[in-house]
């Protein structure tokens, strides 16, 4: 029998009591007032502690391992510590890099975020009304909402934070989409393309209805010829955009701008089934700037959008103006920028 004493694992057998870090223990060690390591973790300190004392805490917290007890706080506030994340389509990866990064931040002030897909379910505003209302969440961050959806949430008073709404005067955080397509159509343009294809998600949101209708009015404004067989909508099933992608790449198109990667994906796979080269036979760009725009062969040309920048700025906004009871500002809006990659050149 080998009786050397085994060094692989380590058992801790003290509790969970015996290791917490609590408040008290914090503020004594950053030498400040537990009610300061309160506003600070709790997200609250906003106007009401210094930024150099809030880095110190907050730097502490994570030195000691300071971990919140989220029952005892909802018990004692009557607060919830989960906020919503309300997305048109949660499989889609661009809303996965948003929710990361709130995700992220959420939990450095010791709450977290749950993911509601607002396009599978026709009454999600009234649901995020009812989870609000029974405090089963602090608020929700909805992207994309809708005017119908916007006045149901509005029950909610000071609850929500709005990305890309359609009502504008809603808006927390924009994006200047129309500037991004016009850089789109500058690109191609400017590489010889006339006949320019448009790849639309057919999902009812105002974001993608605003995207088509600005493409269409530079299109106008660029004189470029059109042509009906040249605007194709789909949904992100791969089987289903492929089967449309392949109508819109024998339109007679040289060039196809797609509302999201995901959809620019299915262009490449119409593409390939179709004996037709990228870029030499058709030029394709995207929107959202995903990871696999570069897992793509060749890389995607697409419009990026700085989703980590959303979901950090939106959960700043919702610590500021839900839980700090702040006014709401002018909505930030964030500019975008065409990606060039090796997905577009001039026409055959």
């Amino acid at each position: 029998m080998n009786n050397k004493e085994n060094t692989d694992f380590h058992f801790d057998n003290s509790t969970a009591d015996e290791q917490l870090v609590t408040s008290k223990q914090v503020a004594r060690e950053a030498n400040v007032s537990q009610s300061t390591v309160s506003l600070v973790l709790s997200g609250k300190s906003e106007g009401r502690v210094s930024l150099k004392t809030r880095q110190l805490v907050e730097e502490t917290a994570r030195r000691m391992g300071y971990r919140p007890n989220l029952s005892a706080r909802s018990l004692r506030t009557g607060i919830s510590m989960t906020i919503a994340l309300a997305v048109p389509n949660v499989k889609q990866p661009f809303f996965g890099e948003v929710l990361y990064a709130a995700e992220t931040l959420a939990a450095s002030k010791g709450y977290s975020v749950i993911l509601v897909d607002t396009s599978s379910e026709p009454l999600w505003a009234e649901r995020i009304v009812q989870m609000i209302e029974s405090m089963t969440i602090a608020g929700c961050i909805v992207y994309a909402c809708d005017k119908a959806s916007g006045i149901t949430l509005s029950r909610t008073g000071n609850k929500i934070i709005y990305i890309e709404a359609e009502d504008t005067s809603l808006c927390h955080i924009d994006l200047n989409a129309n500037s991004g397509i016009e850089q789109v159509l500058q690109h191609l343009t400017s590489l010889g393309h006339t006949k320019i294809g448009y790849f639309a998600a057919q999902y009812n949101k105002s974001l993608f209805r605003y995207r088509f209708k600005a493409f269409t009015d530079k299109v106008a404004r660029h004189d470029l010829p059109t042509d009906k067989r040249w605007y194709v909508g789909s949904t992100f099933e791969l089987d289903v955009a492929t089967e449309k992608a392949m109508s819109l790449v024998k339109s007679g198109v040289t060039a196809i701008f797609c509302d999201d990667d995901l959809l620019a994906g299915a262009v490449y796979r119409a593409c390939r089934q179709a004996g037709l080269r990228i870029p030499e036979d058709m030029s394709v760009v995207g929107f959202n700037d995903i990871e696999m725009a570069r897992m793509l062969y060749p890389e995607l040309t697409t419009v990026s959008i700085p989703a980590a920048d959303i979901g950090t700025m939106a959960l700043g906004m919702f610590f500021t103006n839900v839980l700090g009871n702040s006014s709401r500002t002018k909505p930030e809006i964030l500019e975008l920028e065409l990606i060039v990659r090796h997905s577009t050149s001039s026409p055959a």
